[in-house]
């Protein structure tokens, strides 16, 4: 071999050499940027589904804020009518009373009117006891009076 086949020899190594360290350096210049751009594109890609959920948190939370002050008026009508109601039934309460003690007072005077009935009857059979006994004590009277009509005067 000689001299000028050994130097493009060298030459074209040193070509080769140059040009894999050119295609090396591209190569990885071209990983770098695809790797950037997928880290940015990742970036990206999270900064916006986390902006999304932020926004759904918030419009829950705005939902909830709003659910929950409904829920408070309720909670203080609820309030409302249950005083409401117990101050019915207290009411209700005292009219029983009141009614219990009007019973019971019709059934005191239910029971003085029974014992009344039941010592006007008595009294009427008394009465008419007396009554025949009278009758009788007339007739016994009448009797004795013709009697004494017709016995002679002397």
């Amino acid at each position: 071999m000689s001299e000028v086949e050994r130097s493009d020899m060298k030459k074209k190594r040193i070509q080769k050499g140059v040009m894999t360290g050119f295609i090396i350096l591209v190569l990885i210049s071209a990983w770098l940027f695809i790797v950037k751009y997928g880290i940015d594109m990742s970036k990206k890609y999270m900064d916006e589904a986390l902006t999304r959920v932020e926004m759904r948190s918030l419009e829950n939370h705005q939902a909830l804020v709003e659910e929950n002050a409904s829920l408070n008026i309720e909670i203080k009508d609820l309030n409302t009518d249950i005083e409401n109601l117990r101050s019915e039934v207290g009411s209700l309460n005292e009219d029983i009373q009141l009614f219990s003690l009007e019973v019971n007072s019709l059934k005191s005077s239910i029971d003085t009117i029974d014992t009344s009935v039941t010592n006007s009857v008595e009294i009427q059979a008394e009465i008419g006891t007396r009554i025949q006994e009278l009758e009788n004590r007339l007739q016994e009277l009448k009797n004795s009076l013709n009697i004494l009509l017709e016995a002679p005067n002397e």
